[in-house]
């Protein structure tokens, strides 16, 4: 069953605007991305408090584009240092297990399990 959209007022530097969402959880999720953009715009405008609002928005979209990117980048660099460290594992115990030889294992019955 689909959840009725939603519609949350935020404001962005000083304006109003109705945001549609789906569900509670993205209520609270829109509200603070765009508190974000908001914290944003305005510490680019406490710099420069003569710039037009376009290029306050530009400027902000531009740096919020920046941090997503080197998330990204980040995420991308520990994924790789990731695999490199799992795959050198994976690659050690098959060398080891290679080496070794195969260990009888002995059947336990689910009869002798349940008799302890």
């Amino acid at each position: 069953m689909e959840t009725p959209a939603k519609t949350v007022r935020v404001s962005i530097f000083g304006e109003e605007y109705p945001l549609r969402t789906e569900g509670d959880a993205d209520l609270e999720y829109m509200t603070r991305v765009a508190d974000h953009v908001d914290r944003s715009m305005r510490k680019i405008a406490d710099r420069s408090p003569n710039m037009p609002i376009a290029k306050v928005a530009i400027l902000a979209a531009l740096n919020i584009t920046d941090e997503l990117f080197s998330e990204r980048r980040d995420a991308e660099r520990k994924l790789a240092l990731f695999q490199g460290r799992t795959q050198g594992i994976v690659d050690w115990l098959d060398a080891r297990l290679a080496t070794e030889s195969p260990v009888p294992t002995e059947r336990v019955s689910s009869t002798s399990l349940s008799a302890h």
